[in-house]
C-alpha cells in the first residue's frame, strides 16, 4: 500500500484532501484523480499431509525467527490464487494445488491495513525445504505447533487443530434425533428415516462428532450381494465446513467398505455441485452420468455424475 500520497500519479499536482463518499481522501485539484488508499492483499496456503502442516519460519520482519504458513503479497499481474501456489513455491520449495478458500482476514491498523487470504492447498511435488525470506521449514503436527508470529495464522492453525480433533464412528440410535434434525434444518435431500439406518445390515450411518456433538454424518446403503455401497448422503454443519471433515466422512465409508471386502464404493452427484470434486481427490472416477432423472422427483431434473471408488481387481464400472 502507497501510505500518505502527495502528488497526482497522473499529472503530478500535489493533492488536497476533500470529502468524497463520507470519507477524506486525497484529490488532485488539476485533473479530479481520486486516490484511494486501498489495503494491500496477501495470500497463502496450509498445506497438509499425513496429518501434519507444512511452516516456515520467518527470516524477515515482522515476526523474525517466528514460524509461520507460507504466504506473501499479491502481485498486480497475478490473481490470489496463483500468488498463493508462487509464495508457497518460493518458501518452501513445493509445488502445489489449491483446494479451496480456508479463510479470509482483515489485518493491521489504518492506514496500513490488509487483506490475508489462506487456501487450502495439498502438495503435487517437491521437498520441503527454506527458501525465500526464509529460515527453516517443517511438518508439524497438531500437538506440536510452534510459536507463530501473526494472530491471523494462528487462528487458522487453531481451527485446523480443532478439525484434526473430530471423531469419526457409527452412530447409535441417541445420535438419529440430531441427524434427523439437522437433515430437516438444512433440507437435505431425500430425508431418510435415519433410524433404519442403525443395525440394518446393508446399510450404515457415520457421524462425525466435535466433543461428542453430531456436525456431521454420511449414509452408506449397500446393494444387498455384499459388492458395491453407495454414498447416499454426506454432510457437514456451516461453521465446521472447508476443513476436510467431509472428505473424512467419504474417508470412512470407503474404509468400512474395505473392511467388509466390498468391490466397490459409488456416489451420485449433481454436477452443478462443486462436492464431486472432493470425491475424485478421494480416489473416484467419474464413471457415468445421468441427465433424466436426479434428483428423484424433481420438476426439473439436473445433470449428476456418478462415481466410482474401484476397491476390487473384479469390479466393472
Amino acid at each position: 500500500m502507497i501510505s500518505n500520497p502527495k502528488f497526482c500519479p497522473q499529472c503530478g499536482t500535489a493533492l488536497v484532501s476533500q470529502m468524497i463518499a463520507d470519507r477524506m481522501r486525497p484529490v488532485c485539484p488539476a485533473c479530479g484523480f481520486v486516490f484511494y488508499m486501498n489495503p494491500i492483499v496477501a495470500a497463502g496456503t496450509l498445506i497438509e499431509q499425513d496429518g501434519r502442516v507444512a511452516l516456515i519460519k520467518r527470516g524477515v520482519e515482522p515476526g523474525r525467527h517466528l514460524w509461520g504458513l507460507p504466504a506473501g503479497y499479491v502481485e498486480a499481474d497475478e490473481t490470489a490464487e496463483e500468488a498463493a501456489v508462487r509464495e508457497t513455491l518460493e518458501e518452501t520449495h513445493l509445488h502445489v494445488e489449491l483446494d479451496g478458500l480456508l479463510d479470509a482476514f482483515s489485518y493491521g491498523r489504518e492506514p496500513d491495513r490488509g487483506v490475508l487470504l489462506i487456501y487450502a492447498a495439498h502438495m503435487l511435488s517437491g521437498t520441503l525445504e527454506a527458501g525465500d525470506d526464509a529460515l527453516e521449514a517443517g511438518w508439524f503436527g497438531p500437538d506440536d505447533l510452534p510459536e507463530v508470529a501473526f494472530s491471523t495464522h494462528s487462528e487458522v492453525l487453531h481451527q485446523w487443530r480443532a478439525a484434526r480433533a473430530v471423531a469419526y464412528r457409527r452412530a447409535t440410535l441417541p445420535d438419529v434425533e440430531v441427524v434427523a434434525m439437522l437433515a430437516g434444518t438444512y433440507d437435505l435431500e431425500p430425508i431418510y428415516d435415519y433410524a433404519r439406518l442403525i443395525g440394518d445390515a446393508d446399510r450404515e450411518l457415520f457421524v462425525a462428532t466435535d466433543n461428542g456433538q453430531v456436525i456431521g454424518f454420511a449414509a452408506l446403503f449397500g446393494d444387498g450381494a455384499g459388492q458395491v455401497a453407495t454414498v447416499e448422503q454426506v454432510f457437514v454443519h456451516p461453521r465446521y465446513r472447508r476443513w476436510g471433515i467431509g472428505t473424512q466422512l467419504i474417508a470412512t465409508c470407503v474404509s468400512f467398505a474395505q473392511e467388509h471386502e466390498l468391490l466397490a464404493v459409488e456416489v451420485r452427484v449433481p454436477i452443478s455441485n462443486p462436492g464431486w470434486t472432493v470425491y475424485l481427490k478421494a480416489g473416484f472416477r467419474v464413471s457415468g452420468f445421468t441427465n433424466t432423472y436426479y434428483p428423484l422427483h424433481a420438476d426439473q431434473p439436473e445433470t449428476a455424475l456418478f462415481l466410482t471408488h474401484s476397491l476390487g481387481k473384479s469390479c466393472e464400472t
